[in-house]
C-alpha cells in the first residue's frame, strides 16, 4: 500500500500515528512550513462531548498506544449569563494547546511518528495524489476541500474573536458566557494555559451581517465581561480573527479508497465548537480502516451520532433569550443537573437538550 494524508493537522498527524502502530508509514503533504494552526489557542477536550470517554489522555494511551500531555485538567466550569452565574465541578477534561506552542497536540503527535515524512510547503492536489497513492486520508481541516468531492451539510458558518489575555488564572478553572448582547446565539470562554495566561474567545453564528461588522463592539464588552467575572484587569494580546468557520458533516466518511477525517469529516461538535476528541478519532479509525482493522463507516457512527445530539443542543441554545440563559444557569445550582451534566455515561447530550426542552417551548 502506498498511503497519502493530505493536511498534518490532528486528524491527518493521528492517521499517521495510527498506521505505524500497524507496520505501514505514509507521506503528509502539509501546505504550511510547520504544522499546527496559524493562530495560538487553548481548547479544551471534554467527556460531556464524546461519551462515555471520561478520561480523553487515558483513552487514548491505553486503547491506541497515542500519547497526548495536557497543558491542565479541569475540575471546574463556571457558567455565565447576563445576570447569574453558576458553575459545575468534576473531571471536566482536558486543555490542550494548538498553533506554534511547543507542547501543542499537533507537535506532541509529530515526535511520535518514525518512518512516515511529512512534505511542508506542499500544495498537494487531491486529483493528481489519488493516482498516484493506493489510499488518500482527506485532513486538511477545511470542509471546502470536501465539497469538491462529495455533499458536505453545513449546519453554520461562525465568526470568532480571540486573544491571548495575560492575569492571575485557576488553572483548572475554565469560564463560559452566554450572552446574546455579545456573543449573539453563540458564546464567550476563557480558557487558562497557565497561572498568568490564557485564552479567550467569543463565537457566534454568521447568520445576521450586522453581527459581523459589530464584533469589535461585541469583543470590547467580552473583555470587559470577563475583566469584571474574573475581578480582575485583563490584558490583552496576539488578538485574532476569524470568518467562515464551517461547522457541518460529510455525506460519506469514506467513497472508494478515500476517507475524510477531522473538520473535512464533521468532527466539529456544534454545540461547544471543539472537535478535537473527534478529530482524532476519525484518524485513528481510518488508519484502522486502512490497515484492515475495522470498518471505517461503522466506527463513525457514534461520532455522528454526538454530531447530530449536539447539534440539537445548538440550536436549542440558539432559541434562548437572555432571560431564558439566565434560568438555564440557575437551574444548574440543582445537584441532580450538576451530576448530570459531569457524568458521560448518562448521556449528557441527550440530557442536556432535555433539560432545555422547557425553555424552549416557552
Amino acid at each position: 500500500m502506498k498511503i497519502a494524508i493530505i493536511g498534518a493537522g490532528l486528524a491527518g498527524l493521528s492517521c499517521a500515528v495510527a498506521l505505524e502502530k500497524h507496520g505501514h508509514s505514509a507521506d503528509i503533504f502539509e501546505q504550511r512550513n510547520e504544522i499546527g494552526l496559524g493562530y495560538d489557542i487553548a481548547e479544551l477536550m471534554t467527556p460531556i462531548l464524546h461519551g462515555p470517554i471520561n478520561d480523553s489522555v487515558k483513552f487514548f494511551s491505553e486503547t491506541y498506544d497515542i500519547h497526548f500531555k495536557p497543558a491542565s485538567n479541569v475540575q471546574k466550569i463556571f457558567v455565565h449569563s447576563e445576570n447569574e452565574s453558576s458553575y459545575v465541578e468534576g473531571n471536566i477534561g482536558f486543555v490542550n494547546m494548538r498553533g506554534r506552542y511547543e507542547d501543542s497536540y499537533e507537535k506532541q503527535l509529530a515526535q511520535q511518528l518514525v518512518h512516515s515524512t511529512i512534505h511542508y510547503d506542499s500544495h498537494a492536489n487531491y486529483e493528481n495524489i489519488s493516482k498516484e497513492y493506493t489510499h488518500v486520508v482527506v485532513a486538511t481541516g477545511d470542509p471546502q476541500d470536501t465539497q469538491q468531492i462529495q455533499p458536505f451539510d453545513i449546519a453554520l458558518p461562525s465568526a470568532f474573536a480571540g486573544a491571548v489575555v495575560k492575569g492571575e488564572f485557576v488553572r483548572n478553572e475554565v469560564h463560559t458566557w452566554f450572552n446574546n448582547d455579545f456573543a449573539p446565539q453563540g458564546m464567550g470562554y476563557l480558557i487558562p494555559h497557565s497561572e498568568t495566561q490564557a485564552t479567550l474567545v467569543i463565537v457566534f453564528p454568521q447568520y445576521k451581517d450586522e453581527w459581523l461588522q459589530k464584533r469589535s463592539e461585541f469583543w470590547e464588552t467580552m473583555v470587559k465581561e470577563a475583566s469584571h467575572a474574573l475581578e480582575q484587569e485583563l490584558v490583552v494580546e496576539n488578538e485574532f480573527t476569524i470568518n467562515d468557520y464551517i461547522v457541518g458533516k460529510c455525506h460519506y466518511p469514506r467513497i472508494g479508497n478515500t476517507f475524510f477525517v477531522g473538520n473535512c469529516f464533521g468532527a466539529i461538535t456544534p454545540f461547544l465548537g471543539f472537535g478535537q476528541t473527534g478529530s482524532i478519532l476519525t484518524g485513528i479509525y481510518a488508519a484502522q480502516d486502512i490497515c484492515g482493522h475495522g470498518d471505517y463507516e461503522k466506527l463513525c457512527k457514534p461520532l455522528f451520532n454526538d454530531y447530530e445530539d449536539s447539534l440539537v443542543l445548538r440550536r436549542g441554545i440558539e432559541r434562548l433569550s437572555n432571560h431564558q440563559l439566565d434560568l438555564v444557569t440557575k437551574s444548574l445550582h440543582n445537584p441532580l443537573i450538576r451530576k448530570i451534566v459531569t457524568r458521560p455515561n448518562m448521556g449528557v447530550l441527550k440530557g442536556l437538550s432535555h433539560l432545555l426542552k422547557p425553555f424552549i417551548s416557552k
